[in-house]
């Protein structure tokens, strides 16, 4: 059975670092850092990664902590792990950026597969 309550307890958390970011006293790297530490940081009690940042989750693209709006925000997982998002929604500009970088780093690959099987 999950603990709920480190899950809360480390939502507790990120809201006063999300405020922090929104008042310009923290920087988006650390603040990014400090919500990665508490997802994980509920694993010391069974919790849920998702609970930590229920107050985020939905809210605020993962890579530039900007407050979106339903309507523009895009839900990609696979973000995540690659450019340590702490959501699992993007806002356009940051979608099109890292879909971008994304698209490049698979076409290189994909050349210096081809090349080398040539």
């Amino acid at each position: 059975m999950s603990c709920h309550n480190i899950g809360k307890g480390m939502n507790s958390v990120v809201e006063v670092v999300i405020d922090l970011f929104e008042c310009d006293k923290i920087d988006l790297n650390a603040c990014k850092e400090i919500i990665r530490a508490c997802k994980q940081g509920v694993h010391w009690c069974d919790g849920n990664s998702e609970e930590a940042i229920a107050c985020i989750g939905e809210s605020y693209c993962g890579n530039c902590l900007k407050r979106i709006g339903y309507e523009e925000k895009i839900r990609v997982s696979s973000f995540q792990k690659d450019y340590q998002c702490v959501t699992r929604y993007l806002c356009k500009d940051c979608y099109q950026r890292l879909g971008y970088e994304n698209r490049s780093y698979y076409l290189k690959n994909h050349l210096e597969l081809m090349s080398k099987s040539a």
